[in-house]
């Protein structure tokens, strides 16, 4: 299954923002996935560079690190015909200047703006000034999409008209940068786009790193989001943990930190809900700046920010909160069969590739049945439901319109 359009035009848009960079050193003119199609000379596949390569069949898209090269070429052959490479090297891509936040900031801005976006109208439209004063007051819902996503991306699936007739219309979404911002700048750029007299009484629909965004939003350990808070957000309600990394992934930490890009171009690859050139533009700059950014840190699993969401006071509250997670086999499911450079599954509790299965509750949760929606269990993995698409299973779309109300 050859990339489609759609990832073949962000991967086209990553390549050119590394060649505006100046950054990159070697493409691949033709992005179709073609049996035979010659990789870059083997001499390119050096431990100074990230490259960039694609499966010639599946056309899944991988990372190989700089000291990761490998396997070694044979003194004379090529690296396509060597045993067990079935990549096409897309491009070569030059680490040794770094990244500015500029940089980063136009990958990003290229991918979607951040704004409210006003879901009456579809997933496009910036929510008006006037929108938002109409919702002075009253009950609204929110949506917070994860990683390398957006609102369309996360929730594209999900029906949204139930919702907007029982939320009357006040049911928005924001879309955010995740690769060159920390949870806690997305909440404060979230509260300083609300009216200062909002006094939303708010529902909220989150995924993945979205959780970590919410809880930024609502907790009071740190003073400036509280003191921005106040006015905006009178109360809350319901909170919908999807997939959440409430306490992170281990595959964050810097000795992972590889892995998790090779397992978010496999899911960005074949997956709308995660875009394949911020992939690959938070490959870029990890190389670039280093692997402990302050964006990537924030998702460890022992990271300083949810070890200060974890003892701070929050406005969330136990009886309102809801949670959907699985337990995900890769080792016998579709997307090891696609092809990928990844052996084996990376976290050893139960996970659903990036969030480990226990990782979506908050601390001390004991959520009854029908707070929890779970695929598989800690025990039990099944193959049907990974990090990316819950959104797709009809028991998630229940599970989400049986308790927003």
């Amino acid at each position: 299954m050859p990339l489609t359009p759609n990832k073949q035009a962000e991967l086209q848009r990553a390549l050119q923002d590394a060649m505006d960079d100046h950054a990159l050193l070697a493409a691949m003119p033709d992005l179709q996935p073609m049996l035979g199609t010659p990789p870059l000379p083997a001499g390119l596949i050096t431990d100074s560079e990230l490259h960039i390569v694609r499966h010639k069949d599946s056309g899944c898209v991988q990372f190989v690190f700089p000291g990761d090269a490998s396997p070694a070429p044979l003194p004379g052959m090529p690296l396509a015909r060597q045993s067990g490479w079935d990549w096409i090297v897309q491009a070569t891509v030059n680490t040794a200047a770094q990244m500015t936040q500029a940089m980063i900031d136009k990958i990003e801005a290229h991918h979607q703006p951040e704004r409210l976006l006003a879901l009456r109208h579809g997933n496009r439209q910036t929510a008006t000034p006037a929108e938002l004063n109409a919702a002075r007051g009253r009950k609204v819902l929110l949506l917070v999409h994860g990683v390398f996503s957006s609102t369309q991306g996360a929730f594209g699936d999900l029906d949204l008209q139930p919702l907007l007739e029982r939320y009357e219309g006040r049911v928005f979404g924001y879309d955010h940068w995740t690769i060159g911002r920390t949870p806690q700048q997305n909440a404060m750029n979230l509260l300083h786009r609300l009216p200062a007299n909002a006094g939303w009484e708010l529902d909220i629909l989150c995924h993945s790193r979205g959780g970590l965004v919410v809880r930024s939003l609502l907790t009071d350990g740190m003073a400036d989001i509280a003191r921005a808070r106040a006015g905006r957000i009178a109360k809350v309600g319901k909170v919908m943990f999807v997939a959440a990394a409430n306490q992170g992934s281990p595959l964050a930490s810097p000795d992972e930190i590889k892995h998790f890009l090779n397992v978010a171009a496999l899911l960005a690859s074949f997956s709308g809900s995660m875009a394949l050139d911020l992939v690959i533009g938070l490959a870029r700059m990890v190389v670039s700046l280093g692997f402990a950014q302050p964006s990537v840190q924030a998702l460890a699993s022992d990271s300083a920010l949810i070890g200060l969401l974890n003892r701070s006071n929050t406005l969330l509250t136990s009886a309102s909160n809801y949670y959907a997670r699985a337990n995900f086999d890769y080792g016998d499911s579709v997307l090891e069969r696609a092809g990928s450079l990844l052996s084996n599954v990376l976290i050893d509790s139960a996970n659903d590739m990036v969030v480990p299965y226990d990782s979506v509750l908050l601390p001390n949760a004991a959520p009854d049945t029908g707070h929890m929606l779970s695929f598989g269990s800690a025990e039990q993995k099944q193959t049907a439901v990974w990090h990316t698409d819950f959104f797709r299973q009809a028991a998630t779309r229940d599970f989400v319109l049986h308790n927003l109300n």
